[in-house]
């Protein structure tokens, strides 16, 4: 077909070379997105790695924190104290150096707490800081829910213990497998001092941390306590232990001690423990002494046949039901 003269004749353009450029950018897109999606599962990865981490970290120390209460309650010397922390693996909490723990800060003594090796997501011995007045020692009584312990997490006092799960070891924690506090657990948490930090995992703290305050600890203790003054039942065959046994031989309880003398007063029926006038075995009768226990011990005569105690600056208290004829 001949154009007119003087008229441009016009092509229009391949289409090849559009079709190619918009195949490229298809492909670009493509592969950014499918970076995206690398980049958020590595993300996701990531992150549900540190929260299982953290997870089976918890369940450790939750159980090592039990643990360590149980044992509190339980002793029969010194209810409310704790063993010292174990200098390597072996879980066994040392002998007293002088009148003190060789070391504030060391392993779980998992042996001695009889809870088998704990560990964290990471394989590690939990670790554990305790409070010098604490200590299982004659030279730290009285101990009892008055007790001051020395140590702070974030700032915050009364932690009578403090467990942590140290985690993989950082850039320069090499000392591993070893004793030294410094290559185990981070930053201030490793400087010797009482003060002690929690916070995120990063690439330069990694220590899930968990703290035994003195309420999670007296708030099973002083149950122990109210429950040696009720009596105890491995005590029963002391026909005269305790307010239980008071009872059931004079055939109601005792008045409160008004005067805090320790010995009943005729007509006073709120007060202290009229202790003297109870029976306890002897080494009840020397912990409870010696710890001081009896100027917290807070009694009512509400009946004959009913009393109640408690544990003063606490809200443990203890209903005391009396049996014989006389009590419905």
């Amino acid at each position: 077909m001949r154009s007119r003269p003087g008229v441009e004749s016009r092509r229009l353009p391949a289409a090849a070379p559009r079709r190619q450029s918009g195949v490229a950018l298809l492909a670009l897109l493509t592969l950014l997105t499918l970076w995206g999606l690398y980049l958020l599962v590595g993300e996701l990865n990531v992150t549900q790695f540190q929260v299982a981490r953290k997870e089976a970290a918890g369940a450790a120390l939750a159980q090592a924190k039990q643990a360590l209460i149980g044992r509190a309650a339980g002793d029969d010397n010194r209810p409310g104290s704790l063993p010292c922390p174990a200098v390597d693996e072996s879980g066994v909490a040392p002998l007293f150096a002088g009148n003190q723990c060789p070391t504030y800060v060391g392993r779980l003594p998992w042996r001695t707490l009889d809870v088998g090796e704990l560990r964290d997501a990471a394989g590690q011995l939990l670790w554990y800081a305790l409070a010098p007045a604490l200590r299982d020692d004659d030279s730290a009584q009285p101990i009892n829910f008055e007790t001051v312990p020395q140590l702070r997490l974030d700032g915050a006092p009364n932690v009578v213990a403090i467990v942590f799960a140290p985690g993989v070891p950082l850039a320069n924690q090499n000392g591993r497998p070893g004793n030294a506090v410094a290559d185990y657990l981070d930053g201030s948490n490793a400087d010797g001092d009482q003060d002690f930090v929690s916070g995120p995992q990063s690439a330069a703290f990694n220590d899930v941390v968990l703290a035994v305050t003195r309420d999670d600890l007296f708030r099973v203790v002083n149950q122990r306590i109210l429950g040696e003054v009720r009596a105890r039942a491995e005590n029963a065959s002391l026909p005269d232990h305790g307010l239980l046994g008071y009872q059931a031989l004079n055939g109601g309880f005792p008045a409160a001690d008004g005067d805090t003398d320790g010995w009943a007063d005729a007509g006073v029926l709120a007060g202290r423990l009229p202790y003297r006038d109870l029976s306890f075995s002897p080494a009840a009768l020397a912990w409870l002494t010696a710890n001081d226990w009896w100027r917290l011990v807070s009694y009512t005569q509400i009946s004959p046949c009913l009393a109640r105690i408690g544990i003063v600056g606490s809200a443990a208290t203890m209903d005391v039901s009396g049996a014989g004829p006389a009590c419905p």
